[in-house]
């Protein structure tokens, strides 16, 4: 069977995968609080940490992770930080900034 092949513009492309459909789809259903969430988790940050920097409890952190989980269907905050990564959420600055502050404490 062959792939079906988009033109657009006068260039040949092949459709996305299924699974690049989904994580779009998830990652447009994601609130902006959730993006922030996610970038927050995405750079290394625990949950305690969101919650001081956003001025929320623990607690909403944690639901606003079971949503951002079920909107982009995956089953773990790994999978969920790993899409974040390819979907270009994560500021590569803020990773370090809190690599460095990590290791200094």
């Amino acid at each position: 069977m062959q792939d079906r092949v988009l033109v657009r513009d006068g260039v040949r492309r092949l459709p996305k995968p299924r699974i690049l459909r989904v994580v779009d789809d998830g990652l447009a259903e994601l609130t902006p609080r959730e993006r922030e969430v996610l970038a927050l988790l995405a750079s290394g940050r625990s949950s305690k940490e969101i919650a001081c920097r956003l001025v929320i409890s623990p607690r909403t952190v944690s639901t606003h992770v079971q949503h951002i989980l079920a909107k982009l269907d995956v089953s773990s905050r790994a999978r969920a930080i790993a899409l974040a990564h390819r979907a270009g959420l994560v500021d590569q600055a803020e990773v370090e900034a809190h690599a460095a502050n990590v290791t200094a404490a």
